[in-house]
């Protein structure tokens, strides 16, 4: 309010500091009021409400904590998913259906329809008729040696150099081709496809025959002393044939240092009438007295019929004898009888039987640890 005189009135001048008094005097009225009402001293009252303030804890700190099982749970899953449990042929139901593969069909007639089975079973399309086929692995090899590249990886062997395949890493006589087509080591010498599927039979079977001839029986008090003659054999004068002489239990030519490997057994003596030759009814004594020897090595036992030296050439067979063709390398050839021993790479190998089979024959061999396998020809 301006005043006529133009003087500005006490209460409009003074304004601020008036409405400021009456507000400090209806505060102190208020706290005398409050504290006449509870009764308690004000600064006590004052400070208790400092002290509840302090003491309060706010109940959100701004940040809230994140729950993380479910992500820990779903990478659980991840490293590991579960396994769907396999639906046998004719078990599906409303919650397990059964198992199904879709057809290809061909790029004239696409099908790409479901078929109840597996493709292990390779079944037949129902709607197209097409058989499935199974997909085939795709193997690897860079340089077209026929040795997959993971294989020769694992054996340290170039996967880009074709000539692994005829190479032999270990020196045991097969190729790496060879090791990987029998699943062996071809860096191993002792792991090697077996030698004996290298070994074949040649044919026709041939006999060997005694190394001499029985001559003559003679008496002696201590019993018997027999004549062998050896056609293929000289004597110490440089003539073809030499004559041995044994008595019972001796080495057939021993005395001579020239042993034969056979040891006479036994002897007897006989004589049978026969018709003498060109001279009809006619009948003579012919002695056909037998001689019993032993091979030393096998203990084979042969009766050797008194025979003329000059028919030297008519001995006795005592085996039949096989000749066996190693193809490996530098090929070799072994005649064998039963007994025989041979070597093949290091690794020996006996001749257990050799038997005359229907257009063919049958060789049993006996590796060093008794394991026997059967050649056959043809």
């Amino acid at each position: 309010m301006i005043s006529r005189n133009g003087n500005q009135n006490f209460f409009v001048a003074h304004y601020e500091l008036i409405a400021l008094g009456v507000g400090v005097l209806a505060l102190l009225a208020g706290v005398a009021v409050f504290a006449l009402s509870t009764g308690n001293d004000p600064d006590a009252a004052a400070a208790e409400s400092v002290g509840r303030i302090k003491a309060m804890k706010p109940s959100e700190t701004g940040v809230k904590s994140i729950d993380m099982s479910p992500f820990e749970s779903a990478l659980v899953l991840l490293r590991k998913p579960p396994a769907l449990a396999e639906v046998p042929d004719g078990a599906a139901s409303f919650l397990a259906s059964e198992r199904r593969i879709v057809c290809r069909g061909t790029p004239e007639k696409p099908c790409g329809k479901a078929i109840p089975g597996d493709i292990k079973a390779c079944p037949a399309c129902p709607f197209c008729g097409l058989k499935q086929q199974e997909e085939k692995k795709v193997v690897l090899d860079a340089d077209g040696d026929g040795l997959p590249d993971e294989w020769e990886r694992k054996f340290g062997l170039n996967v880009h150099d074709a000539s692994d395949a005829n190479a032999d890493a270990d020196g045991d006589g097969f190729t790496n081709a060879e090791e990987f087509a029998a699943g062996t080591d071809p860096r191993d010498r002792n792991d090697h496809p077996d030698y004996l599927d290298s070994l074949k039979i040649v044919l026709p079977l041939k006999e060997t025959y005694m190394p001499f001839v029985f001559t003559k029986p003679t008496q002696i008090p201590t019993g018997w002393r027999c004549e062998f003659f050896a056609a293929d054999q000289k004597d110490d004068y440089g003539v073809s044939g030499r004559t041995f002489s044994a008595v019972i239990g001796e080495e057939i030519g021993a005395a001579a240092k020239k042993p034969t490997g056979f040891v006479l057994k036994g002897c007897e003596r006989k004589f049978v009438k026969r018709e003498r030759k060109g001279m009809k009814g006619m009948m003579v004594s012919v002695d056909v007295s037998e001689a019993t020897v032993e091979r030393k090595r096998d203990g084979k036992v042969v009766k050797l019929v008194v025979t003329d030296a000059a028919k030297a050439a008519k001995r006795a067979p005592v085996d039949v004898q096989a000749t066996l063709s190693y193809e490996r390398g530098a090929a070799k050839t072994f005649d064998v009888v039963p007994g025989s021993e041979f070597d093949l790479n290091g690794s020996k190998f006996r001749i257990a039987a050799i038997e005359r089979v229907e257009n063919g024959a049958k060789v049993t061999v006996e590796d060093a640890a008794g394991k026997k396998h059967v050649l056959q020809a043809p």
